[in-house]
């Protein structure tokens, strides 16, 4: 999709009260898309479709619409845990934009050929969690499978699972951007939802993630109150956690006031922006690409020319962008984000769910 088209739908699927009706044409296509993904989810609670079991327990961590909810540092978050109970947990990955198909496990090396055969995410959390095994594979339950019988895993995470219900799952975890909220409430491609807010009824628990920014989390409090009633809601913060040289991972350091050029494509731009504006940096060149974009070389090129001629110190990204950049050209030296998730309601809520899990696949 093209920039400028991505930019128009998402005023589309995210308003504020302001932005433009979805045209007609994607309306019928989001009620046709809805009346299939109804069907599909009554068989499953009819038992017309049957759920495959692993071995060992299965933690779900997911969202009810698409991009940018902030999954993937809750999916490092939830390994964390599991770590410190003692447990060897395993992420499980469809390996989104990725060339393999697997059953495959991801190498702990965090290069862009990884990112380009594996996707990024499941790349990136290979090489932050080296000791844990990263599997990717269409098949999620043939990857389940060998990470627990092949690689010794005692609890899988799937990542990016709620909507894959062909994968028995233990607890469903459904993270939603608090400040995004559900957009305009409608369904794929005439809003960002994969689901309706009713199937939030199955989820174990729902993460309200980046609340500080969001003028709206009362309202979605009392929704997600009314629509999951069963589960245990959280709330946290996507926290800046350092600055690291995107080549080699070291440690780095950008004081206040240093002049950067920024580039990114994940699916909230607007949340990386923030990031940059609160470290009180100066933008000095701005550029979003759409969700897990291939970087090529004569983008990058263009990219660090565009940064030398802002008079930029720094050109900074993602670190989810970095490990898709096979190699930065020079110029201004090039730095990725790290962040974090941080809990403030709801972790010992949470904690207790994922405890007996842990110890059971121990």
């Amino acid at each position: 999709m093209k920039r400028g088209a991505a930019a128009w739908l998402d005023r589309v699927w995210y308003p504020g009260g302001a932005g433009p009706a979805p045209p007609l044409a994607l309306r019928l296509a989001g009620g046709l898309y809805g009346i299939a993904v109804r069907a599909r989810a009554a068989a499953y609670d009819r038992g017309a479709l049957a759920a495959r079991r692993l071995p060992v327990p299965c933690v779900s961590v997911g969202n009810l619409s698409v991009g940018g909810t902030g999954k993937t540092p809750l999916v490092a978050w939830v390994v964390e845990q599991l770590l410190a109970a003692g447990a060897l947990p395993a992420v499980v990955s469809r390996g989104y934009r990725g060339s393999e198909r697997g059953p495959a496990r991801v190498p702990a090396t965090g290069g862009a050929a990884d990112a380009a055969r594996f996707g990024d995410e499941p790349a990136l959390l290979a090489a932050r969690f080296p000791q844990v095994p990263v599997v990717v594979g269409r098949d999620r339950h043939a990857a389940g499978m060998l990470a627990a019988k092949g690689a010794g895993a005692t609890v899988v995470v799937a990542d990016d699972a709620f909507q894959h219900r062909r994968l028995a799952r233990d607890l469903d975890i459904v993270v939603i951007d608090a400040a995004r909220g559900l957009g305009n409430g409608r369904m794929l491609p005439a809003g960002p939802l994969r689901e309706t807010p009713a199937a939030l009824a199955r989820a174990g628990a729902v993460v309200l993630n980046r609340v500080g920014a969001a003028a709206q989390a009362d309202r979605l409090r009392s929704s997600l109150a009314r629509l999951a009633p069963r589960a245990i809601l959280a709330e946290s913060e996507l926290v800046f956690a350092g600055w690291r040289q995107a080549r080699d991972g070291a440690a780095a350091e950008l004081p206040p006031g240093t002049g950067v050029y920024a580039f990114c494509g994940i699916g909230n731009p607007a949340s990386f922006r923030r990031t940059l504006e609160g470290q009180g940096l100066r933008i000095l060149g701005w550029e979003a690409f759409r969700d897990h974009h291939p970087y090529r070389a004569g983008e990058l090129e263009r990219l660090a020319r565009a940064a030398a001629a802002a008079g930029a110190g720094a050109a900074v990204t993602t670190a989810k962008d970095a490990v898709r950049i096979p190699r930065w050209p020079g110029g201004a030296p090039l730095y990725r984000a790290e962040v974090k998730v941080a809990m403030i309601k709801g972790c010992e809520q949470l904690w207790e769910a994922l405890k007996p899990l842990a110890a059971r696949g121990g």
